[in-house]
């Protein structure tokens, strides 16, 4: 037993002095990779230039161009009075010129809700366009635009149809 105990102590220092010299070497050449990533990868990577990218504007913003919509947006008295309400999202390119092209319906409402969609957007020209690295790009821009009506209407409207369809049955 007085023999373990002798020993056990001196191999755990020399254990401990062994130890401590490998984690030495480890951090240095931790140090030395970091040196290596810094100057071969993360230098480059951080000289890179990321692209400048800027989206089309409507002149005036966003709320100019919602007010234009607005503005010029006829509903259909067809589908006024059959109560028809929904909304269309219209997709639409923007020229470099500022110029909008290719109008086109992502999402229908109403055959005659999409057609007065489609009028107005083709309407919207003049926009600032989009750009990269300062360069005018072509972009596709999707719009939503939503025809709706007071509920009051809507419930006159919904009346007037039922009066007409038990009036029909009648006859």
């Amino acid at each position: 037993m007085r023999f373990r105990c002798a020993w056990a102590p001196c191999l755990f220092v020399i254990h401990g002095a062994f130890a401590q010299e490998g984690t030495d070497q480890l951090k240095s050449n931790s140090d030395k990779a970091q040196q290596v990533f810094e100057n071969t990868i993360a230098k480059p990577a951080a000289l890179e230039q990321v692209p400048k990218e800027e989206l089309p504007v409507y002149p005036g913003g966003e709320t100019a161009l919602y007010a234009f919509i607005s503005k010029e947006t006829i509903y259909p008295e067809e589908a006024r009075e059959q109560g028809i309400t929904g909304k269309v999202f219209v997709q639409f390119i923007v020229e470099k010129d500022g110029r909008v092209d290719s109008v086109w319906l992502k999402r229908s409402a109403h055959p005659l809700l999409d057609a007065e969609a489609l009028r107005v957007v083709q309407l919207a020209d003049g926009w600032k366009p989009a750009t990269q690295n300062d360069k005018p790009v072509r972009v596709q821009y999707m719009l939503p635009i939503s025809f709706t009506m007071p509920a009051e209407d809507l419930e006159k409207i919904r009346k007037k149809a039922a009066k007409r369809a038990a009036k029909a049955k009648k006859d």
